[in-house]
């Protein structure tokens, strides 16, 4: 079978090894990371919800690690409006989030920032004309007859 997105597919997957190389050095799950880097790019306080969208990540997932990072004394979880929660970085979170999601934020930060304006443009857009091409596949997949 002739896979069109071969190579991408393999470049996802070394990105998504080095970023799971990096959480293993830095002693944390890929998905403590991805809590921490959600709340520096949402905010301290987000809403759960938004972590588990803004992640890809399922929602028993990042309760659990947001259950064992509360417990460690990284995360304060507060009640909002109706069921709804916010997460929010104690002291401690806030310290182990400069070394971890805020550093490898600034290096993506210097990579992206050395790329041409043009090719930094092109990236972005690709990227987002891909998934939301995926997206609308996804939501027809199963709908159409073929």
């Amino acid at each position: 079978m002739f896979i069109a997105f071969k190579e991408l597919n393999s470049i996802i997957s070394q990105i998504n090894g080095a970023y799971h190389d990096i959480c293993t050095k830095v002693g944390i799950s890929d998905s403590e990371f991805d809590i921490f880097y959600v709340l520096c790019e949402q905010g301290d306080g987000c809403k759960q919800s938004l972590i588990y969208k803004s992640s890809g990540i399922g929602k028993s997932t990042i309760n659990s690690a947001i259950k064992k990072m509360e417990k460690e004394g990284y995360l304060k979880v507060e009640k909002d409006d109706g069921r709804s929660t916010r997460v929010f970085l104690t002291d401690k979170g806030k310290a182990r989030s400069a070394e971890t999601a805020e550093h490898i934020i600034e290096i993506e930060n210097r990579i992206y920032e050395s790329f041409s304006k043009k090719d930094r443009e092109a990236f972005i857009k690709l990227n987002r004309d891909y998934l939301n091409a995926l997206k609308k596949e996804i939501d027809l997949y199963g709908v159409r007859k073929e």
